[in-house]
This record gives C-alpha cells, structure tokens and sequence, in this order.
C-alpha cells in the first residue's frame, strides 16, 4: 500500500505541473457548468412549438454530455504516457518495487475512476441543476434517469478511457503526434451521435457498433427517450455488450502497449 500512495503522490506532481493536464482534470466541471447554464439557454431560444427541432437538438447535446468524458480523460492518460517515452524513464520504473507493469495499471486505475466519477458529477448534477429544463412538450428527459442508471452507465463508459489512452500511447511516438491522434478520436467520438437519426433507429443502429463508446450511449439515450423498436435491447443488454467490448478493448490496449513501450 505505501509504495501506491508514493506512487499516487508522484502522479499528482507530474498532473499539477502541466497547465494542460489541470485542464484536463477539469473537464467534467466545464462539462457540468455548459450542460446546466449554456446548453438551457440554448433550448430556451428554440420556438417550443417546433417540438422536432427541441428533441433533436436536446438528444444530441445529450450526446455530447455523454460522449466527450472518457475522450479528455483518455487524452490526460496518453499525455502522462507519452512523458515516459519522451524522457525514456520506464527502465527506471522497472527497477522499483512496483514494475512497469504494475506502475502502468496504478495509472490506469486512477485513470478510470476520475472518468467513472467525472461522468457521475456530470449527470448527476445536470439533472438535480437543470434536469426539468431538458423538457419537450412538458416531458423532461431526465424523468427516466435514475442514480443506478448514472452509476452503471459511468463503470462501462469510464472503460473506454485507460483502453483509448494506452491505444494514443503505443501508437504515437511524442507528444505532438499524440496530440494529433487526440484530436482524430475526438472526431470519431462524435460519428455514434449518428444513432439520433431515424435511420439509425431500428436495426441500422448496429452498423455504429464498431464505436465501442456506442453501446453504453445508447442504452442511456434509450432511458432519456423511452420509445423503444423491436430492434432495440434493454439498458442492461447495451451496457453489457459495451463492458465486454471495453473490456477486450482495454487487455488489448495493455498489451500493445507493452509490447511498444521503450525499456
């Protein structure tokens, strides 16, 4: 346990020197901060008689609450990464008690309960802060949502991001190339908001499940709008199919990475 809280005390140093790590750090409470005081003024300016328009616009800044968490927490985790390759100090980590292997899951585990907890301050405090103002038609979105929904949606979303910092991590060599690669999956985070289209409504929708953070956002958005088609699962089917998804993501991810990492 002491070599951890070392461990914990040396990742919190390397996090607080860099300005763009506090940023990343912070992201859930900008999150927060746009979905309950920004993101309402948006809908208020809409005509709440055109009802369609409201729910688009509603469900895909849903979208982005959910989606964008795992992605700059996973771009903090391929930063905190990229600094050992840069500086070639992983031969130095193989020497303590902890092992690189070991070092390499402690920062993993962090990793995912910030974005486990990010997500949570993120919906949880939407919807105690601004959930009756994500209404159509006198129906809010957030009626459906409940804390356990919150919570589990949270565990297998939260996956996504030590697997997408340890991919950005072998792949890249620096850290502009890592910068680069985050802002291509920053992209790709978005192209499952494609799910909110009819089209993609009924059996299409499992064309996006390529996009491992599609699963579990779509079991979330089915509980924002229950209006389920034969072609739908329930909430705990999607979430389950997303961790085993995650998960392999993830064992692969750890792999590579090991296999790429400079000794």
């Amino acid at each position: 346990m002491r070599k951890y809280l070392s461990l914990l005390k040396y990742e919190a140093k390397n996090i607080i020197r860099d300005p763009m790590n506090i940023y990343m750090c912070t992201f859930p409470i900008i999150i927060l901060a746009l979905s309950s005081f920004i993101f309402p003024m948006l809908f208020e300016s809409i005509d709440p008689m055109k009802g369609d328009v409201l729910r688009m616009t509603m469900l895909l800044l849903v979208f982005v609450i959910l989606a964008f968490g795992p992605f700059f927490l996973a771009a903090l985790a391929t930063f905190l990464l990229l600094e050992h390759k840069d500086e070639h100090t992983f031969s130095t980590i193989a020497v303590t008690p902890a092992g690189t292997s070991g070092y390499i899951r402690f920062k993993l585990a962090y990793i995912y309960l910030m974005s486990v907890a990010g997500n949570i301050i993120v919906l949880a405090g939407t919807k105690i802060l601004a959930g009756d103002r994500y209404s159509v038609m006198g129906f809010s979105l957030f009626d459906g949502i409940e804390l356990v929904h919150i919570v589990f949606f949270s565990l297998v979303n939260g996956l996504l991001t030590p697997a997408l910092g340890l991919l950005q991590g072998a792949l890249a060599r620096n850290k502009v190339e890592g910068f680069a690669m985050i802002k291509g999956t920053g992209i790709l985070a978005l192209v499952p908001a494609l799910m909110v289209l009819e089209t993609f409504q009924g059996k299409m929708q499992y064309l996006l499940g390529v996009f491992p953070n599609f699963w579990s956002i779509r079991g979330m958005l089915l509980e924002f709008m229950p209006v389920k088609t034969g072609s739908d699962l329930s909430f705990p089917a999607y979430l389950l199919i997303g961790a085993v998804y995650n998960l392999a993501l993830l064992l692969f991810a750890y792999r590579y990475f090991l296999k790429k990492a400079e000794y």
